[in-house]
């Protein structure tokens, strides 16, 4: 089985993940598009790792499958290795995004399945391959001035037309 990891190395800190273990990101954000050309609208939540309770153990939960599955090997023998050695630099991000499907157009809230360890020299960010859950084809995820495709009427007409953060 072929497994998609998508590598990036960041020439300096990126963002504060020492918050993020101490469980400090506590909103969400939404994202609301709409499509000028077919009228399709639709908001999106995602985020929120203190929401609730049981968001918070799902994401706890995906955490450590994330870091048992790279530990027995499932994402290469370079994961491997640094989730080993490393475990304690590493911080696993499994908050929910929202991701569009690159052939079916269609949006998907998904588990983010991230990796991060900074240095003071660079940031190393991993971020596993996503599923579309309609048709099976990457995903990418979707963030503030990324290209975005109608899933309606599949044209390159649908904006972001409001951003916000919610508890």
């Amino acid at each position: 089985m072929k497994v998609n990891i998508l590598y990036l190395i960041f020439p300096r800190y990126y963002g504060n993940i020492e918050e993020y273990r101490k469980g400090v990101v506590t909103m969400g954000t939404s994202y609301k598009y709409k499509c000028d050309e077919c009228g399709f609208e639709e908001e999106y939540f995602v985020g929120g790792r203190l929401m609730t309770k049981d968001y918070k153990k799902r994401t706890e939960e995906a955490e450590e499958e994330l870091r048992s599955a790279a530990l027995y090997g499932k994402y290469g023998e370079s994961i491997r290795q640094l989730v080993k050695n490393e475990r304690d630099k590493i911080y696993i991000n499994c908050d929910t995004e929202l991701y569009q499907c690159m052939d079916c157009r269609q949006f998907s809230i998904q588990i983010a399945k991230e990796m991060f360890m900074n240095r003071k020299e660079f940031t190393m960010s991993v971020e596993f391959r996503h599923e579309c859950p309609s048709c099976h084809s990457s995903m990418l995820r979707k963030t503030r001035g990324s290209i975005t495709f109608c899933p309606k009427c599949k044209m390159f007409t649908a904006r972001l037309v409001s951003m916000g953060k919610f508890d």
